[in-house]
């Protein structure tokens, strides 16, 4: 006996008639109902949900009230469910026939081998006067008697066309997916270990997964035709939305190490760059080469080989000494490994941005997504070359002689 083929999780808070609309779209996919599972994660509701009668197999899992917590209860309902897909729907959303059979294939038509994650199509129409068969006209038809369409966020599909529908999506695109229509293939969710369930409150935790299943080397696509619609506006639609956002921006600064999310001069425990400095025994040739590659970068330093941080730099909470750990790097930009003392000339952030590189024996670059995708293929660079500005250091001569040029 086979399990479901799709598992679809539906966080829930308080919204009995949603719930009911979304199921009873459901019940109209064109989708085996033997081949679905559906799981309703209810996020510490007063009264917990009510579930019809429906052709496929369905739960509810209920987790205590602590807040608006919606990626915990995603993970909730996801690791109840057993789909080889695992397909987010938000409780307001209603999907159109055909919504599961096209998110499912796009999954599986998007996946090259390091997983898939995918969003549909959210547009938006005031509903809030139409009984359940009016809705369910309006999704299978785009009429009803009461029903109205709404103005879709041009800013959403302005980034679908500019990244031809997430193929040629770059590392600043998690923007462009949201988690009230989402799919993604268990075997990344579970590499991924889900949604943060650290951040709590409304929004981020969509963006946060699908940066960090683009940085693992995932496809992220976008599936036009996977259409679902959403009764009424988009955030941006509802009123004031600063204090929401700027709440979202924070949580997001302090896991998405990129300028665009975190401007630059604070320093967080998630670095843009992770720097493995290899064989330095000498405290003063470790505290050279540690000045060097943190200047004016984004980066957090790891001393491999070594069990402890030189005393010099003890007090410098972006030094580290051991292996960093595999969920730093893998939200990471870029993976620097420093294979014996050396000099800059300016900042790394400035070289690693030209792409991968190597120069042998002394400082190797990295991207963190091509690394885990197996393309990581570094230039290989001359030592010695004038337009290299790594140099081998010169260990010969005293630390006070040379300190000053670490600056």
């Amino acid at each position: 006996m086979t399990g479901p083929v799709v598992s679809v999780v539906v966080p829930y808070f308080e919204n009995q008639r949603g719930l009911d609309r979304l199921l009873a779209a459901l019940a109209r996919q064109d989708f085996p109902a033997a081949d679905t599972q559906v799981v309703v994660s209810d996020d510490g509701s007063a009264v917990p949900p009510v579930l019809p009668r429906t052709p496929f197999a369905c739960r509810v899992v209920r987790q205590e009230d602590r807040g608006f917590r919606a990626a915990a209860a995603r993970n909730l309902g996801a690791r109840a469910s057993s789909g080889e897909v695992v397909l987010f729907l938000d409780g307001d959303m209603i999907p159109e026939p055909g919504f599961v059979s096209t998110m499912v294939s796009g999954v599986r038509e998007a996946d090259d081998g390091h997983g898939a994650l995918v969003v549909g199509a959210r547009h938006h129409a005031d509903l809030s006067g139409c009984d359940l068969s009016a809705v369910l006209d309006w999704v299978s038809a785009g009429r009803a008697e009461g029903a109205r369409r709404l103005e879709d966020p041009a800013w959403l599909a302005d980034g679908y066309a500019r990244t031809q529908n997430l193929r040629a999506a770059g590392i600043e695109d998690f923007r462009l997916v949201i988690s009230a229509l989402l799919a993604v293939d268990r075997r990344l969710l579970e590499r991924c270990d889900g949604f943060d369930e650290t951040l709590v409150g409304y929004g981020g935790e969509d963006w946060d997964l699908a940066y960090r299943c683009h940085r693992l080397g995932a496809a992220l696509r976008h599936v036009p035709a996977a259409r679902a619609w959403h009764d009424g506006p988009d955030l941006a639609g509802r009123g004031s939305t600063r204090a929401v956002k700027d709440a979202e921006t924070l949580a997001l600064a302090r896991r998405i190490p990129l300028p665009s999310t975190r401007g630059a001069g604070v320093v967080f425990e998630q670095p843009w760059a992770v720097v493995r400095v290899h064989g330095h025994d000498d405290d003063a040739e470790a505290y050279l080469s540690a000045a060097h590659v943190l200047r004016g970068t984004d980066a957090g330093v790891w001393f491999v080989d070594r069990e402890g941080v030189p005393e010099a730099l003890a007090a410098d909470p972006r030094v580290r000494a051991g292996l960093p750990p595999e969920e730093i790097v893998d939200r990471a930009v870029h993976l620097v490994d420093v294979h014996a003392p050396l000099t800059v000339d300016g900042a790394l952030r400035t070289w690693c941005e030209r792409g991968e590189s190597e120069v042998p024996g002394l400082l190797t670059v990295r991207d963190v997504r091509a690394v885990h995708r197996g393309e990581s293929a570094p230039t290989q660079l001359c030592p010695g070359d004038p337009e290299v500005p790594v140099h081998a250091a010169d260990t010969g001569r005293r630390v006070e002689d040379r300190v000053g040029h670490a600056r």
